[in-house]
């Protein structure tokens, strides 16, 4: 059974394609397994679209906010999710540098799903990818909190990244 909206496009014959260039794309890490096969997968699609991606960090701990860089090692050094999420920030640089990729890293702090929105918007990112889960170890039936969260609030599409089962 067709919806009514793929009716009337059969019906006149409105068949068009959407342009899918893919020029930024966020990438949103936490040095989780799955996050880390989200980076795989953006700088996969960064190669074959010559894309800039721009890895996003967000501590939730503290209000919404831009941490310098020179701050990142410090807080690092106090949480472990900061100093996992900063690997993430540094594993997504090295692929960048190794494959030729310009790669912009934010570390910010507050509401991880609002944060990626706003760096999405201010960058003009055409994609979001981030993986399915990340290191709070709540799993939910379909995804992560945040995954859901980011794809029900984005304007622009989202890729979903599942960790790869290991036979």
């Amino acid at each position: 059974m067709l919806s009514k909206l793929a009716e009337e496009l059969l019906a006149k014959n409105q068949l068009e394609a959407v342009d899918t260039s893919i020029n930024r794309i966020i990438l949103a890490v936490d040095g989780s397994a799955p996050a880390i096969e989200a980076t795989k997968y953006a700088m996969g699609l960064a190669i074959r679209n010559s894309s800039e991606i721009i890895a996003v960090f967000v501590d939730p701990d503290g209000e919404d906010a831009i941490i310098p860089e020179h701050e990142w090692e410090l807080l690092a050094q106090k949480t472990k999710r900061v100093r996992y999420g900063l690997a993430g920030l540094k594993l997504a640089h090295q692929y960048g540098k190794a494959y030729c990729i310009n790669v912009k890293l934010f570390l910010l702090s507050g509401n991880p799903v609002k944060q990626i929105i706003n760096v999405a918007e201010k960058e003009g990112a055409d994609l979001i990818i981030t993986g399915d889960t990340g290191l709070t170890g709540i799993k939910r039936i379909a995804l992560g909190s945040i995954a859901e969260a980011v794809v029900e609030a984005s304007d622009i599409p989202v890729l979903v990244v599942k960790r790869r089962k290991v036979l």
